[in-house]
């Protein structure tokens, strides 16, 4: 900071967080007057939290920050606006269905500087795009608009500090551009401080008198004026290949030693001549250091000489990597406008079922027009949180749409927000999300089932009319079962995943959550068929699937599986339920017998090793990414998940068992029981297919006892993990052998829902709705 600055904002120790979830550690800063400083850093390292800290959103734990002559600390965010302090949220904050007049007037505050009128007058001279656009809803304007609407709106307040936080998220470089000039030009006539948090390096450098990083909650280190020009000292701080850029480099040849160019190969390395120049070193090259962890790693034993040498041999390759960060993403293009919602209070969100609620609509007309649908928290929906359920996603927020978004916005569905889900989906109770557990709709302090826990509650309270759910052992099937709910996990592939956060590539499904059977078989149509991006899927076979409603079942022959019934975990009432409504479906004239698999049980233990160990792999280790696979990949969700290393304390008592058991086999016995339950896999599938031969749909509890109480929080560790998989047994097989499963409600105990499954062959969704619309037609579930 120039020394004659008056220091209008000091922050000293600060540190802060989610609840017991420590994210600031110690901050300790200054702005002074008139003077823009900016803090760098990427996904999950503290930026937003210590601006919403600043603003009063989050408590400051320990440390001050001081305004002027004034405390912050305690004070609201109102009274801190009061003060002058003004605030630009991640995600702009706009209210979509209000004008842009109305969104600026809403903002104004009476400080003296002039009647409401003028004040719109001068912020809309300083915004002169916005004018012609006064009249349009917010939620119509493009991703840019919106934020130049939100930057006006924060100055109808007059502040003389303004926190602002990600402006140029998701924004074309055109309007990026001109918000820059927009805010030189309001700092000149104002007299504005700001505090920028940002990852675009360019926009950032260009405005910034100075640039704190920000790595992991602290200050890592300070880039001056000129320092943001001096390349070495840009990567002595950056190297770490996160910054966004607006625009490329100039043309440079950088030179390796003085012997030519970086890029040239020498007769003992076969790196192809015609490549193009390294611009920018962006990747922070290995030290020493470094090198001898990793050779350590490996069971390797070199001198520092040898691997000095390997790293100076490793060069030209690195190169590479910094190609790859000088060039532009390519991903799949958000087509719709939208703000990014709301977090809703407690009051409510009763269930806590919710994490956030937009209003997103799509197309004018399309097969879900008048749909409103919530999203399981594993889905990416741009511009809005998503946090998975654990607080080590919390404060993420992706940049694309998942394809199955587009599919319904372009069906003319509405977005009506995202459901909780369990922390990373590792529990079919829903007791584990790090905000606290969503409840049963139809008793309070029990389950709704997990993972997909928001989604079905939320459909059973009719706060929506659909909800998308994923599956990697019951998840879709088990809150639709504990809810009361149509739950349909359709064949692995048919409904493409990309851009939902994975578990193991090879279990994880999404499907549809309805009131209805006709709104799941709509539902389904809207969502299955081919995406290029998902290597989950093999050619699906799509199908008209509303065509089966009203076909009746006379004839159909379904088979009760033995091996469902009768289960150390069952209770007798919901046993004695879900015969009752195979009795009902002989009565509506198909032909229903028993049936005996005896691998049903042993499927669940393939279930086990496949997903404790691949899970390991992809989900962990390979932060939600992985490699050898096509498709398409979000390195900012793999930068977010990979925090887990640093806050592994914060992961639910599921997923770490899950881990143990995963990292075990995977470092004792290298991999083999993961391969040994593939192989396996295969002929427990053709048992399944041969008895689908006898019949057409397979019949069986869905979860084999009601809803339990949702556990206490300060319970044991295994009450804990038993409450998150006790009920996956007629579940989980159908994920390891990928046949479509759907439930359906078929009657109430002690006040609580109980589900049936029916399964059927690989791609016959139709024969399942079939069925399962003659029997919803048949009476009211609710009195069976």
């Amino acid at each position: 900071m120039q020394e004659d600055r008056e220091i209008c904002l000091d922050v000293n120790g600060l540190s802060g967080g989610y609840g017991k979830v420590p994210v600031l550690h110690g901050l300790s800063f200054c702005v002074g007057e008139n003077e823009i400083v900016g803090v760098l850093g990427h996904n999950g390292m503290g930026k937003s939290t210590l601006l919403k800290t600043l603003m009063g959103f989050l408590p400051a734990t320990a440390g001050n920050a001081r305004f002027y002559d004034s405390d912050l600390n305690g004070l609201t965010p109102n009274a801190r606006a009061n003060l002058g302090v003004g605030y630009v949220p991640q995600g702009r904050g706009i209210f979509p269905q209000l004008s842009v007049h109305d969104n600026l007037r809403f903002a104004y505050q009476d400080h003296g500087q002039g009647s409401e009128s003028d004040t719109l007058a001068e912020v809309l001279a300083d915004f002169p795009r916005l004018e012609p656009l006064l009249t349009r809803e917010g939620g119509a304007l493009s991703g840019g608009e919106q934020q130049l609407l939100a930057l006006a709106r924060c100055l109808m307040g007059a502040p003389e500090f303004l926190l602002l936080d990600e402006p140029t998220e998701g924004i074309q470089p055109s309007i990026i551009e001109e918000m820059a000039e927009t805010l030189l030009d309001l700092r000149a006539k104002r007299g504005l401080s700001i505090l920028l948090v940002e990852q675009n390096f360019d926009f950032i450098a260009d405005l910034s008198d100075r640039v704190l990083v920000l790595e992991r909650g602290r200050i890592s280190g300070e880039l001056t004026k000129a320092d943001l020009a001096d390349q070495s000292k840009v990567d002595q701080f950056l190297g770490f290949g996160t910054a966004r850029s607006t625009r490329g480099a100039a043309p440079v040849q950088t030179r390796q030693n003085g012997q030519g160019p970086a890029n040239a190969a020498s007769p003992s390395q076969p790196i192809p001549t015609l490549k193009p120049a390294v611009t920018s070193m962006t990747i922070k090259r290995p030290s020493l250091t470094q090198m001898r962890a990793m050779a350590a790693k490996f069971g390797m034993n070199l001198t520092d000489a040898e691997l000095s040498e390997y790293n100076e041999i490793m060069e030209p390759y690195i190169q590479a990597y910094d190609r790859i960060d000088a060039t532009p993403d390519n991903l799949p293009e958000v087509r719709y406008p939208r703000a990014p919602g709301y977090r809703p209070n407690p009051s409510d969100n009763r269930l806590n079922a919710w994490y956030y609620k937009t209003e997103i609509k799509g197309a004018v007309d399309g097969p879900l027009r008048g749909k409103r649908i919530v999203l399981k928290d594993t889905v990416c929906l741009a511009g809005v949180p998503m946090m998975n359920g654990s607080s080590i996603m919390e404060g993420y927020t992706p940049e694309v749409d998942a394809t199955i978004v587009t599919r319904i916005l372009d069906a003319g569905g509405t977005i009506a927000g995202k459901a909780h889900c369990e922390n990373f989906c590792l529990s079919g109770g829903s007791h584990t999300n790090a905000t606290g557990p969503v409840h049963n709709p139809w008793k309070h302090g029990f389950m709704a089932g997990g993972s997909s826990s928001g989604s079905a509650a939320l459909v059973s309270a009719g706060e929506v009319d659909m909800a998308i759910a994923g599956d990697q052992g019951g998840s879709i099937r088990i809150p639709s079962s504990n809810c009361g709910v149509y739950g349909m996990k359709a064949t692995h592939g048919l409904v493409p995943y990309t851009g939902v956060a994975p578990v193991e590539q090879t279990i994880d499904h999404l499907g549809p959550v309805t009131k209805t059977v006709a709104d799941n078989a709509l539902f389904l149509e809207v969502l299955a068929g081919q995406d290029d991006l998902d290597p989950r899927q093999y050619k699906p076979k799509v199908y008209k699937y509303t065509e089966a409603l009203g076909r009746g079942c006379r004839g159909l022959r379904i088979g009760i599986l033995k091996e469902g019934f009768n289960r150390p975990e069952s209770e007798q009432d919901v046993d004695h339920k879900v015969l009752a409504a195979a009795e009902r479906f002989r009565e509506l004239g198909a032909d229903v017998r028993e049936i005996s698999i005896e691998d049903h049980n042993f499927a669940s233990d393939l279930w086990t090793a496949i997903t404790v160990e691949g899970l390991q792999d992809h989900m962990m280790h390979g932060n939600s990414g992985g490699t050898n696979y096509r498709g398409m990949f979000l390195p900012s969700m793999m930068d977010q998940v990979s925090h887990w290393r640093n806050r592994a304390d914060e992961l639910s008592h599921s997923l770490k068992t899950c881990m143990f058991l995963g990292e075990y086999f995977q470092e004792q016995y290298r991999g083999r029981y993961y391969g040994k339950a593939q192989n396996l896999m295969r002929n427990v599938k053709q048992s399944y297919l041969t008895a689908l031969n006898e019949v057409d749909l397979l019949l069986m509890p869905t979860v084999p006892m009601k809803p339990q109480q949702i556990p206490a929080a300060d319970c044991s560790i295994s009450l804990y993990v038993q409450r998150a998989f006790e009920m996956v047994g007629n579940t989980a097989p159908f994920n390891v052998t990928g046949l479509p499963a759907m439930s359906l409600p078929c009657g109430l105990s002690e006040g609580l829902p109980i589900g049936m499954t029916l399964v059927g062959r690989f791609y016959d969704e139709m024969r399942i709705y079939q069925a399962a619309h003659s029997f919803e037609q048949s009476g009211d579930w609710r009195v069976f």
